[in-house]
């Protein structure tokens, strides 16, 4: 018998990816009839990617509800307006959707080896909108038996009580699991209630695959 009954992932940045910015510049384009310099939107972009990360606006909560995931967003992308009007709203939704995400080249096989070693996987997210959608739009919905979203319990990582709700609909001791996700602060809190946690190293969407790991500590 393995070391582990089951296998726990974060969402974002774990398993999938948001889409690159120049999709975003043609989808925009595709629906406002507006050009964009592609390089000034990616600068603007990744500018507020790094702001969304940092420690004071990660205390605002944003992710233990729906309205203050948006509110609070919604205050991030306020710059992109001044590129193009309605751009901020229109990255936004897209950003809340299956077409702004995409799995890394990793990620449905691991998913699928896990499901034929026997072993259930649940998702551990902090999220202010249903990501199950981002699965079934990629086919991956029946590879995962449990979503814990942070906006849908009021709490979010390193919170104990997500961890614990994920054991208990996989019907798995958390010291039988394992948890996988890009962060220590957040993803990193199992180990609070016993949860073995593997935190992957930054990869962006050329980076070489990350998750074999995974599959080497579940023989």
């Amino acid at each position: 018998m393995g070391a582990f009954d089951g296998v726990l992932f974060d969402f974002g940045h774990t398993l999938f990816d948001t889409i690159a910015p120049d999709a975003f510049v043609a989808q925009f384009r595709d629906t406002a009839r507006i050009d964009l310099d592609p390089a000034v939107f990616a600068s603007e972009w990744e500018t507020i990617r790094q702001r969304s990360r940092q420690p004071d606006e990660l205390a605002k909560g944003r992710d233990l509800s729906a309205e203050g995931h948006r509110r609070c967003w919604l205050e991030l992308l306020a710059p992109l307006d001044r590129l193009a009007p309605g751009l901020a709203e229109f990255v936004y939704g897209f950003e809340c959707s299956a077409k702004g995400w995409r799995p890394y080249p990793d990620t449905a096989t691991v998913l699928a080896e896990l499901r034929r070693r026997g072993l259930p996987v649940g998702i551990v997210s902090d999220c202010g909108w249903d990501i199950r959608a981002v699965f079934a739009a990629y086919d991956l919905h029946d590879l995962a038996g449990s979503f814990d979203l942070s906006y849908e319990h009021g709490a979010c990582k390193p919170d104990r009580r997500l961890f614990e709700s994920a054991c208990a609909q996989l019907g798995i001791e958390p010291a039988r699991t394992l948890m996988v996700g890009d962060s220590w602060l957040t993803d990193g809190g199992a180990a609070a209630i016993g949860i073995t946690a593997l935190i992957l190293p930054a990869r962006d969407r050329t980076a070489l695959p990350a998750l074999g790991s995974v599959l080497e500590l579940t023989r």
